[in-house]
């Protein structure tokens, strides 16, 4: 009807009518970030439990393969999860993560936990979860 307003005629959408490939893809990216993220999670529960007789070294010490590894975990969870959790829910999360499989170390045959393992891997997470933060906040404004 001629003259009548539309309801919905001044709502924005966050993407333009011809946007929805990019809208897709972007949808995409944040699915894939979060399934990489358990995979990540997983993935460094078995690394932490393996018995020691069963795992396999970097060369580089214990330290920096914890750091890299929480550093890496973190930043894939915050590109994944940071517009919707925040940085203060998804880093704390690793260090409760870390904490928890150092103290579980103690029933896999021949390993042990340290809190030099546990702060390595803290310190990772911090840094790899605020890289992710200060990226997002740089792009974003």
């Amino acid at each position: 009807m001629a003259g009548q307003p539309q309801p919905f005629a001044s709502v924005e959408r966050p993407f333009g009518a011809g946007d929805k490939v990019k809208w897709e893809r972007t949808v995409f990216m944040i699915i894939s970030l979060r399934v990489v993220t358990w995979c990540c999670v997983l993935g460094l529960a078995v690394l932490s439990l393996l018995p020691a007789q069963d795992m396999v070294r970097t060369g580089f010490p214990g330290g920096v393969e914890h750091f890299i590894a929480y550093a890496g975990s973190a930043a894939i969870a915050m590109a994944g999860y940071g517009a919707t959790q925040g940085a203060t829910q998804i880093i704390g999360g690793f260090w409760v993560y870390a904490g928890v499989l150092e103290y579980l170390q103690h029933f896999s045959p021949g390993r042990h936990p340290a809190i030099g393992d546990f702060a390595a891997s803290a310190f990772g997470a911090l840094c790899g979860g605020l890289v992710i933060a200060l990226v997002r906040r740089r792009w974003s404004a």
